[in-house]
């Protein structure tokens, strides 16, 4: 090597950290597979009014105290009475906050 020539080093590769949500996703596929086939017909119209009322419920239980069983029984009822994509999609979105806060603890 000469004086005029430099040594460029190539930069350093970083590890990256694993994403705690993707692993909660795989997690979730998971447990999907294992419940297997089951029955999925609408909520019953006699039902759905007594849901949507547990569901108010216990959305002013959560505001009351803001517990996560509140929140999680909110949108479970709400679901339920229902049947529809969103509720669904909002009680998903907070099981699987609230396990990946607990994975968080670990």
């Amino acid at each position: 090597m000469t004086d005029t020539e430099t040594t460029i080093e190539a930069p350093k590769k970083t590890t990256r950290k694993a994403d705690p949500f993707a692993r909660v996703v795989s997690d979730v596929r998971a447990a999907v597979k294992e419940l297997g086939e089951f029955s999925a017909l609408a909520t019953p119209q006699h039902r759905t009014h007594h849901h949507l009322g547990r569901s108010a419920a216990w959305s002013q239980q959560h505001e009351t105290e803001g517990t996560f069983d509140s929140l999680l029984l909110t949108h479970a009822f709400k679901a339920a009475s229902t049947g529809d994509r969103e509720p669904l999609l909002q009680l998903a979105a907070v099981a699987l906050a609230q396990v990946e806060n607990l994975d968080g603890d670990k």
